[in-house]
């Protein structure tokens, strides 16, 4: 009897263990997450000072966010209070291709690889940065984010931007991997 206690006290405190190892890992990786998406942030916000829109109508400054919820989040908490071109960014959530187009940085995240061309393809591109977290440069993408031997980098496509009617600094192009 006392044993079958044993047995049944240490099987319980090994899936207590278990149980608490699962979500540290799971803490661990949400919070890896956060922090890519907190680096992402800081990217699209220097992005708005080496490019310049000609034609930057409205009352805000708007980045639009397609594909993925916690980056959003992370984008709008470190990105909302910024002013851009003495406007006041505006983060929005992406769904299609005229969303796409209403947006001066439309940042489509890794997803359905398919429905990102597909919206790069349909948007007006005009007055548009498309930054894309996947490689997707030849999918019609300005910047795409990129890790290069375990460090976040990004391919720029000067061509691209300037098809977009905007332009760019070359300190820009010269940081990044021109393409």
């Amino acid at each position: 009897m006392k044993s079958r206690v044993v047995t049944r006290f240490r099987l319980n405190i090994t899936i207590i263990a278990a149980v608490v190892m699962v979500a540290a890992s799971a803490n661990v990786a949400f919070s890896q997450q956060n922090n890519r998406y907190r680096i992402q942030s800081l990217f699209l916000y220097n992005f708005t000072k080496h490019v310049k829109w000609e034609e930057n109508t409205g009352e805000t400054f708007t980045i639009g966010i397609y594909g993925n919820s916690l980056a959003f989040a992370e984008i709008k908490k470190n990105l909302g209070t910024k002013i851009v071109w003495g406007k006041n960014v505006n983060i929005i959530e992406i769904s299609s291709a005229p969303e796409v187009s209403q947006c001066h940085i439309a940042y489509l995240l890794k997803s359905n690889k398919k429905k990102i061309v597909d919206l790069i393809s349909e948007a007006d591109k005009e007055n548009t940065l498309i930054v894309t977290e996947d490689d997707m440069v030849d999918d019609g993408a300005a910047i795409s984010f990129v890790f290069v031997q375990s460090k976040m980098n990004f391919k720029i496509s000067k061509e691209k931007i300037e098809q977009a009617g905007l332009k760019v600094s070359s300190s820009l192009i010269s940081i990044g991997i021109s393409v």
